[in-house]
């Protein structure tokens, strides 16, 4: 059978569009139509139904039993095609949300980085993304911050984050726990962290009174920081700040907003290939989040003892 067309149906079944799969092939939509129907042709099947023109087609049942073995013989491809370079090298590839990428996952990738055999591919995306690269086997492993149900997802907690508050103002010096009430909301940097933490904010300030900046990236919100802003982020987060800066005041909350909570999914018919290299990725990680659990307790526990951390 000929790679190409089950390369072309491969590509056409994730975009699920005529004109975006000619495009990431660099055929003509022609080419992919033709493709398409001779693939279809050699199995004696109907593997998308289509309408005139093909603007709206979607896989047959036949389709969707097919695409999971041309997945397969995509990645078995591209592993015989890199064999000569990389014949010994286990490879994972993760989808992770910025917060965890920046603040928590420091450590596994740079032990990962030390090992010869070992390539990894990290793709930072919203939670809906890698939820439906998962789904996809496009990726082999995500890190999310809410379980959507799933049939084919395998989806377990890996951590709870306790939620700080941040900030440069020096009014805040001498306060061991910090009273939501009594903080400006439109000083606030504001990043949402689930629709748990969104009741707990909406009950303390107004939706009326606009935050200073709403934004989903963590980087920035750092960077743009001054003594006049606060934000409240995962006390992972807020700890990676007290090595870059002097004047940081790490406060806990007399009242806690609800924990960041940190969902590991993973498809639950994996690759073949990959299944090995899946599963020591995924004892690593939980390692690295059973130290870091000891970590927050005792860092929280600091805390509340003595007061704010600079």
């Amino acid at each position: 059978m000929n790679y190409k067309l089950i390369e072309t149906f491969a590509v056409l079944a994730k975009t699920l569009n005529v004109t975006k799969t000619a495009e990431k092939l660099y055929l003509s939509q022609s080419a992919v139509s033709y493709r398409l129907k001779a693939l279809e042709d050699e199995l004696g099947v109907m593997l998308v139904e289509r309408d005139r023109g093909f603007k709206h087609i979607k896989l047959t049942a036949h389709g969707k039993a097919f695409m999971s073995i041309a997945l397969d013989w995509e990645n078995i491809n591209d592993k015989i095609n890199n064999f000569s370079s990389s014949s010994l090298r286990k490879t994972v590839s993760i989808g992770v949300v910025d917060s965890v990428n920046n603040y928590l996952f420091r450590d596994i990738y740079k032990e990962i980085f030390k090992s010869p055999n070992v390539q990894l591919t990290i793709k930072t995306q919203h939670t809906d993304e890698i939820y439906e690269q998962i789904a996809a086997r496009t990726i082999d492993v995500g890190f999310v911050l809410h379980h959507i149900p799933m049939n084919q997802i395998e989806c377990r907690p890996i951590l709870d984050e306790n939620m700080v508050l941040v900030s440069k103002c020096n009014k805040l010096f001498n306060l061991k726990s910090v009273d939501p009430k009594e903080l400006n909301p439109e000083k606030q940097i504001f990043l949402n962290w689930g629709d748990q933490y969104l009741k707990w904010h909406n009950k303390y300030f107004s939706q009326g009174l606009n935050p200073k900046l709403i934004t989903d990236s963590t980087l920035l919100s750092f960077d743009i920081l001054d003594q006049d802003s606060w934000l409240i982020v995962p006390i992972s987060a807020a700890y990676s700040l007290t090595g870059k800066f002097d004047d940081i005041y790490i406060i806990p909350f007399i009242d806690d907003p609800p924990h960041r909570s940190i969902y590991m999914i993973t498809n639950k018919a994996p690759l073949y290939s990959n299944r090995e290299a899946i599963e020591d990725f995924k004892t690593l990680v939980n390692t690295h989040m059973d130290a870091h659990r000891s970590w927050q307790n005792i860092f929280s526990n600091k805390l509340n003892n003595e007061g704010q951390k600079t």
